[in-house]
């Protein structure tokens, strides 16, 4: 994932660390299945914003200084073209359009997003109100979101699979997303050890095989509550994300959108608050 900066907190310590790797290579192999069908939040209208239109309501003047802020944005992504498990090139995208969980896993696997390029022209975007539209404060507020989600995501399954087995995971990726790490975190051969070691402690002595149980069951309980706590952050982030679904977002929702999740565990740029602060009232 070159380009993807993000910072970790709230419960992502559990498998993560204190902060988030700057790169990302390859997606999750296909052999994850997901346990729940997709949120319903995802059949809302998608939202889509292209290069050449989200500065088109601007005067002549502005239009000139936004669209350089906009092209900043559009050129700071690239989508590998793969074809037959090789990379062809790069493509510059033309246009952005909201997420679904279908695009989640591809976008892993093939879209690279630089974010301090995206917040650099964001900075310059809200240092003069004479350049906002409504598409491009869509634009900044949506693919920020998303990279943060992508960048936590990549992250997390890194840790989890370890870098060379994540960089090595097979292509195509799976066609739909899930924000469970259920699947990812099982480890059946931990049960077998843990057994395996209550059983021989058992012919050592009766004692000894209580405490080993006792341990065991600590160790399963323990991993257990980190990963419901790290499905819930990813579960709260991608809702969160998922709500930024139009262009006629109510702000005062975004900031309690960003707060809600902020307080499960998500860290979002100081950027997108100040965005949402920004915003609030305007018309």
């Amino acid at each position: 994932m070159a380009g993807h900066q993000a910072q970790a907190g709230g419960t992502l310590y559990i498998l993560t660390g204190p902060g988030l790797a700057s790169c990302r290579r390859r997606p999750l192999s296909s052999n994850v299945r997901p346990h729940n069908p997709p949120p319903r939040f995802w059949k809302l209208k998608l939202q889509s914003i292209s290069r050449a239109t989200a500065a088109a309501s601007l005067g002549h003047s502005q239009r000139e200084i936004a669209q350089e802020l906009v092209d900043r944005v559009f050129d700071s992504m690239r989508r590998m073209n793969v074809q037959a498990g090789i990379v062809q090139d790069y493509l510059t995208p033309e246009e952005w359009h909201h997420r679904t969980t279908e695009d989640v896993e591809a976008d892993l696997a093939y879209l690279e997003i630089h974010r301090p390029a995206i917040l650099a022209a964001l900075s310059g975007y809200l240092a003069d109100d004479s350049l906002r539209t409504r598409e491009i404060d869509w634009l900044f507020l949506n693919l920020l979101t998303y990279a943060e989600y992508i960048a936590t995501v990549t992250e997390i399954r890194k840790k989890l699979l370890g870098i060379d087995a994540y960089i090595k995971s097979p292509h195509p990726p799976k066609a739909d997303h899930t924000p469970s790490i259920s699947a990812l975190a099982s480890r059946p051969w931990q049960t077998v050890i843990a057994s395996g070691a209550t059983a021989l402690s058992l012919i050592v002595h009766p004692a000894l095989a209580v405490g080993v149980g006792a341990l065991s069951l600590y160790w399963y309980m323990k991993r257990k509550r980190n990963i419901e706590k790290i499905d819930s952050l990813l579960t709260a982030m991608l809702r969160t994300y998922a709500s930024f679904n139009t262009v006629d977002v109510s702000w005062s929702h975004v900031s309690r959108a960003l707060e809600q999740s902020r307080l499960e565990g998500a860290v979002w740029d100081a950027s997108l608050f100040k965005l949402a602060e920004a915003r609030q009232g305007v018309t």
